[in-house]
């Protein structure tokens, strides 16, 4: 609490309150996207930029790292996270008609937590779920362990993180049946405002762009799209899509 306050007193020191303060502020996020993207580690592919890697193994390595890097910060705001996924799944009407759920990229597991909550039958899966997870099992959500329609909806707000997104789709319409639901919660795009971090392995020019992408690659059909608003420093927007015959 004490970091959100000091952070938000240094951004309206640095920029102020004013329309001009707030477009000095954009600009700068702008410069900043655009360095990190020619720092050498990102590449643009059309409307996508995915962040270079060097080998699968490589990829892995780098996202499995990412927990332990994060754990005192998810465990200090899981409280906060937990109600939050609540408020978000209790407004998704077809999420809450399934009976089991597949998170993927659940680290810790509050989402799965939350789908508890509400009476479904969910659990996760993640490159480094850490120890002792009663939620989530290890795995990876280009390669899903689980048999071929076997949940009837997928939860993910992990797309930021994905490697080869062809092969993280075909995996979801692998393991749901026709008419089952892929949930995803995404952060808005790099020309709407999102700066990638030390984790992101992808992203997208904005929201439109990724799911023009989804819909390239996969046989799905948008059945909601909700505005999330803004959770400490981003802002989601859910895409509800449902898979349709082939």
């Amino acid at each position: 609490m004490l970091k959100k306050i000091l952070k938000r007193t240094r951004n309206i020191l640095r920029y102020g309150l004013s329309e001009e303060g707030r477009a000095r502020k954009r600009a700068d996020k702008a410069a900043a996207r655009d360095k990190r993207f020619e720092s050498g580690l990102w590449e643009r592919d059309g409307e996508l930029a995915r962040r270079k890697y060097g080998s699968y193994e490589e990829y892995v390595e780098h996202q499995a790292a990412k927990l332990d890097n994060i754990v005192h910060r998810l465990e200090e705001t899981r409280s906060d996270d937990y109600a939050d996924f609540v408020r978000r799944f209790e407004g998704c009407a077809g999420l809450r008609k399934s009976r089991n759920v597949l998170c993927l990229g659940a680290r810790l597991g509050t989402e799965v937590q939350a789908m508890h909550s509400l009476g479904l039958f969910a659990i996760g899966i993640d490159l480094n779920p850490g120890p002792d997870n009663l939620y989530v099992v290890k795995g990876d959500f280009h390669a899903i362990q689980f048999p071929d329609a076997s949940v009837d909806a997928v939860y993910t707000n992990v797309f930021d993180h994905v490697y080869d997104m062809g092969k993280m789709i075909a995996e979801i319409e692998r393991i749901i049946p026709v008419g089952g639901l892929l949930v995803a919660d995404v952060l808005k795009g790099f020309e709407e405002g999102f700066v990638p971090g030390a984790y992101e392995a992808t992203h997208w020019k904005n929201v439109d762009a990724l799911l023009t992408e989804i819909l390239r690659l996969g046989h799905f059909d948008l059945l909601e799209r909700r505005d999330l608003g803004q959770v400490r420093r981003d802002h989601w927007i859910q895409l509800v899509l449902q898979k349709r015959q082939a």
